[in-house]
C-alpha cells in the first residue's frame, strides 16, 4: 500500500495555520471568555421590595372636612398600634383624612362610644398604591364635640385597618367580639379601668367657627 507524500504534507500545513491563528486570537478571546464567565456567575440583583420605614408606617393626618376641626397629635400613637396589632400586615404609610359625611362616600365601618347610643364615627380605608399605602376617610356621621366623639374618631381609622386585615374567616364577628377598648392603646387612655372608661390620649374635634 502506497502513502501520498503530497496529501500528509497539506495537512500539516493546515494545521500549522489554524494553531497559528489560535495563538494570534488568544489574547482577544480570552478578556471576551473572562468577562462572560463573570456576569453569569454575579447574579442579577432584584428590583427591592417596598420597604416599611425603619420606624413603622408613616402615618398622616388631613383635615378637609368643612363642618369640623381637629387637634390631632396621634402619629407615634398610631404607629404602636400598628406595630403592636398588625405587624407584618403589608402597611407600608397610613394617611387619616377628616371630611364631611355624605351617603356617597360609602363609609361602611363605624365606631360609637361608650354604647350604640353614643356619637358615631365612620371610615374605610383604601390601599391606593396596592404596595401598602393606607388612605383612611373618616367623618362624623352623628353626635356633638366632647370626649366621646373623640374616642369614636381616634379609632375609626385603626378600627377600619384591624377589621381589614383580621376580620377573615367563617365567622368574622367572633373576632370582631374579641376587641375591646384596650386593644386601641396607646391611642386611647384609661380614666378609669374599672369601669372601662376611655378618653382619647391625641385627638379632639370641635366643630367649625
Amino acid at each position: 500500500m502506497e502513502i501520498s507524500v503530497r496529501p500528509v504534507l497539506a495537512i500539516i500545513v493546515v494545521l500549522a495555520l489554524v494553531a497559528g491563528l489560535a495563538f494570534l486570537a488568544a489574547p482577544r478571546l480570552a478578556p471576551l471568555v473572562t468577562e462572560l464567565t463573570h456576569r453569569a456567575a454575579t447574579p442579577t440583583a432584584a428590583a427591592p421590595a417596598a420597604a416599611v420605614p425603619a420606624g413603622g408606617p408613616a402615618v398622616t393626618y388631613l383635615d378637609e372636612s368643612l363642618g369640623w376641626d381637629w387637634s390631632v397629635s396621634c402619629d407615634p400613637q398610631f404607629q404602636t398600634f400598628l406595630a403592636q396589632r398588625l405587624a407584618g400586615r403589608r402597611i407600608r404609610s397610613v394617611k387619616v383624612v377628616l371630611v364631611d359625611y355624605r351617603d356617597e362616600l360609602k363609609l361602611p365601618f363605624g365606631t360609637q362610644y361608650p354604647d350604640r347610643n353614643g356619637p358615631l364615627a365612620v371610615g374605610n380605608c383604601a390601599d391606593e398604591t396596592l404596595a401598602g399605602d393606607f388612605a383612611c376617610r373618616v367623618a362624623v356621621k352623628s353626635g356633638e364635640p366632647g370626649p366621646a366623639l373623640d374616642v369614636a374618631a381616634t379609632v375609626a381609622a385603626p378600627y377600619t385597618l384591624l377589621d381589614m386585615f383580621l376580620a377573615r374567616g367563617p365567622n368574622p364577628n367572633e373576632i370582631r367580639k374579641t376587641w375591646g377598648w384596650t386593644v386601641f392603646q396607646p391611642l386611647l387612655a384609661p380614666v378609669s379601668v374599672e369601669a372601662n372608661t376611655w378618653q382619647s390620649s391625641c385627638l379632639h374635634l370641635s366643630r367649625t367657627l
